[in-house]
């Protein structure tokens, strides 16, 4: 069994990295893991599975593979392996809370074995259709309704989009994903269909375009992480006063350093052109030191390109 000796995040993705004991030799294996953000359970679950396989945490995960044994009648050796099992038990509930986001990480906080959490996460996740909107305190036919629109989206097709908005006033505020998407936040987001992105903002007031989903992400947030400069350029046209590129997601980050921890190295460039008076004070973006900014920048591997 490995050991745990540190981790660390680095855009979505978590690196638990082990020290093999193998031999008597110590090197570092660093194992990603995706973080739950609440979509996609299925995959993250069978992802989880085939990880806590390979550190032997599976029967822990899934059965609670020990028994609540108290007493001095123990053997020594029975002591010994009840102790390792709570020790395993406590080292995948650790890996658990780290591989989910804060807005999930609320919905285990008090579970105290690894099992409690993952049936908890699996009652709530498991089975909820991922394209619908789950927003709280909406009814499920209001869901339903705007999953044509997110389809229309995905598939790239304009001319459902425009006949489906045209229909529905509030189309264009709609939360249509189970993080509280916006339309145009999904249209920014696939990175392809920025026909449709242009049509949604020729649509939508500046009051629409700075709705921010479940994490905080205006849509210059959410082209800045994942690339999509061609959609950040008519976000900043629609935005004359430029306030999205200050407008920071409950991770205190603004769309520049979004775009910096997912390694967007031309939208950093096209970023950093309404950037600069912010990093002319002591913090690169109000949130961040300038000298930790340097280092995001070197680990993104820009260099002024």
């Amino acid at each position: 069994m490995s050991s745990l000796y540190i981790h660390r995040k680095h855009g979505s993705i978590l690196y638990l990295e082990f020290l093999a004991m193998a031999k008597g030799n110590t090197s570092p294996l660093a194992l990603p893991i995706p973080i739950f953000t609440g979509e996609n359970y299925d995959v993250w679950s069978i992802k989880m599975k085939t990880y806590f396989l390979s550190q032997d945490l599976w029967d822990i995960v899934n059965y609670e593979n020990y028994l609540e044994i108290t007493g001095s009648t123990l053997s020594e050796e029975h002591q010994k392996q009840l102790k390792e099992s709570k020790k395993n038990d406590a080292a995948a509930l650790f890996i658990l809370q780290q591989a989910v986001d804060d807005n999930i990480f609320r919905k285990i906080s008090r579970a105290q074995k690894a099992k409690e959490a993952w049936d908890a996460l699996k009652e709530e996740f498991q089975g909820i259709p991922q394209t619908t909107a789950l927003a709280e305190g909406r009814e499920p036919e209001d869901f339903k309704k705007y999953l044509p629109l997110y389809k229309a989206i995905l598939e790239g097709d304009l001319k459902s989009v425009q006949q489906l908005c045209d229909g529905d006033k509030n189309a264009f505020e709609a939360r249509i994903t189970v993080n509280l998407d916006t339309a145009l936040h999904v249209a920014v987001g696939t990175g392809k269909a920025n026909h449709i992105v242009e049509y949604l903002l020729n649509q939508m007031s500046m009051h629409q375009l700075s709705l921010k989903n479940k994490e905080g992400n205006t849509v210059l947030s959410i082209a800045a992480i994942v690339g999509n400069v061609q959609a950040a350029r008519m976000i900043m046209m629609k935005d004359e006063n430029q306030t999205l590129i200050q407008d920071s997601n409950k991770s205190k980050r603004v769309p520049l350093i979004e775009a910096t921890l997912h390694g967007q190295k031309k939208m950093i460039n096209y970023l950093l052109k309404f950037s600069k008076k912010d990093l002319a004070y002591d913090s690169a973006t109000r949130f961040i030191s300038r000298v930790h900014f340097v280092k995001l920048l070197i680990i993104a591997e820009f260099y002024g390109e």
